[in-house]
């Protein structure tokens, strides 16, 4: 066996290993350390009193390596965005007036908000003046902003008035029972995006899911399109950047382009359900089952975790709404069987 001479330097607990290939670096306690040669490979030493065990823990940075190809796995997934083309885009030959006014109403510059900016900036010049001048200007500036207010609702406002008979009130009516299935559900989301998972660690921390769903939560009901005055009640869903309303003649969609509309006869309706993972389920939920916040493979708790607690599985509703033009409309219901409760009211409406 050769003989080497070893130099070391300590600090604290650290210790710096001298040799001609390089400088390792080692770390604990008498009988126990934890160090790094100067090529990389790491290893374990521990023993006392004649009895001593090494172990070789392998090349560092390849340990870096299968660290960095685990997170480079995390970024390799499939995302499907669920997006809707711009309300531009969504236009109708037999309703171009109709189509052209909402447009010039919707997007008409807001004078109101132009005399409010200039009663501030009245306000402010005279804020130092006398008390009679004060209250002048801000009287002045009050009336101005009303007449303003009023002059402009009645500028943009486009009034439609609808009269059926017997035979055209049908459609409509089934329109308005559909909507109703689905505004009768304790939570509507809309769906953004949805996101595949590779890696098992990230299906682990996420309850044992295949996939990550964005969501936002969204309101189905009885609305008015903006500037529009009506003689009946419109269906409407608002999700966000998009509101559509569903009148007589066809759909409203507005977002901060302006206003497009659809024709009913270019609709495609799908329905389906599905299973998700819900931490705090809507009580009109259906429960299917129940999986853990941190599973195993087989199902099973993880026991490393001692927040580890079980969280339902709950059967939700699909509901898709979809033209040719590209227009997207992607629900989730609370219960699972209103979204062909709609499809089924809807499918016969022209």
């Amino acid at each position: 066996m050769p003989w080497y001479l070893r130099k070391y330097v300590s600090i604290g607990p650290v210790r710096f290993n001298l040799s001609k290939s390089g400088i390792g670096t080692s770390v604990g306690v008498k009988g126990f350390r934890v160090g790094v040669r100067p090529n990389g490979k790491s290893y374990v030493h521990a023993g006392r009193y004649g009895l001593y065990y090494r172990q070789e823990l392998g090349d560092i940075h390849q340990n870096e390596s299968v660290i960095n190809n685990e997170l480079n796995a995390l970024n390799q997934t499939d995302t499907i965005d669920f997006k809707s083309v711009s309300s531009t885009e969504l236009t109708s030959v037999t309703k171009k007036d109709l189509l052209n006014q909402l447009n010039k109403s919707y997007k008409a510059f807001r004078i109101d908000y132009l005399s409010g900016v200039l009663f501030l900036i009245l306000l402010l010049a005279v804020w130092k003046e006398s008390d009679l001048i004060r209250v002048i200007a801000i009287s002045l500036g009050i009336v101005l902003s009303i007449a303003a207010a009023v002059w402009e609702s009645r500028r943009r406002t486009i009034r439609i008035t609808y009269e059926f008979d017997n035979d055209h009130f049908e459609p409509f009516e089934k329109i308005i029972n559909a909507f109703n299935d689905i505004a009768n559900n304790r939570k509507i989301w809309s769906m953004i995006n949805s996101r595949y998972l590779y890696n098992t660690h990230e299906s682990k921390l996420n309850s044992g899911a295949g996939s990550l769903v964005d969501r936002k939560s969204a309101t189905v009901g009885e609305g008015k399109p903006p500037w529009v005055k009506t003689n009946i009640s419109i269906p409407a869903i608002k999700m966000g950047i998009q509101s559509l309303y569903f009148i007589p003649d066809g759909i409203l969609v507005y977002d901060q382009n302006g206003v497009g509309i659809v024709d009913y006869e270019d609709l495609i309706i799908e329905y389906d359900t599905t299973r998700f993972i819900e931490e705090h389920p809507p009580n009109d939920s259906k429960i299917v089952g129940k999986t853990w916040k941190y599973p195993n493979k087989d199902g099973g708790p993880d026991r490393r975790f001692n927040n580890n607690f079980q969280i339902p599985i709950c059967l939700y509703g699909e509901l898709k709404i979809k033209t040719s033009k590209g227009l997207l409309l992607y629900l989730m219901t609370s219960k699972d069987d209103n979204p062909k409760f709609f499809y089924d009211k809807m499918k016969n409406i022209n």
